[in-house]
């Protein structure tokens, strides 16, 4: 059984095409002449290409949080807490999407988090996906190579 796990959220592969081309105007504009403009467009493309998540070493009992640009992964790793529990539950996200006439329609999409808990309520959220199949997997792999209990608290059970 796998003891490393990475979770990094994903970016739709459009949003990395325009972001990647944004980035490559910014770095011509910065080597010819619109310096300003070019940090500026710089500076967006690079906090959008960034990807958060979490990297899972359970041999050395570490983790980290960490940000991704490109596969390259910065963090700094932590020794994991006494994990009492770890936890699936089900939750929305929402988006809202403004019309024309600007009235606003919500669309919730159902989605399921694994966290580890420790000191009582503290937690680490591992995964967010909306894949409930995948989550309940992965949350009993690492329940059983921690020995700890696993619950699942979706609507599902």
């Amino acid at each position: 059984m796998e003891k490393n796990f990475i979770f990094i959220e994903s970016i739709s592969i459009y949003k990395k095409i325009f972001l990647s081309s944004l980035l490559a105007l910014s770095i011509y504009l910065i080597l010819f002449g619109g310096l300003f403009y070019g940090l500026i467009i710089f500076g967006i493309s690079l906090y959008y290409l960034m990807q958060n998540g979490v990297e899972l070493n359970l041999l050395e009992m570490k983790y980290r949080e960490l940000s991704s640009w490109y596969g390259l992964k910065f963090g700094k790793w932590k020794a994991l807490p006494n994990i009492k529990y770890v936890s699936i539950f089900e939750t929305k996200k929402g988006n809202r999407v403004r019309a024309g006439g600007g009235n606003a329609t919500h669309f919730y999409t159902k989605i399921f988090k694994l966290n580890l808990f420790y000191n009582k309520n503290e937690h680490i959220t591992l995964l967010e996906s909306e894949n409930e199949n995948e989550v309940f997997e992965m949350g009993d792999n690492i329940s059983k190579i921690l020995n700890v209990k696993f619950y699942n608290a979706t609507k599902s059970t």
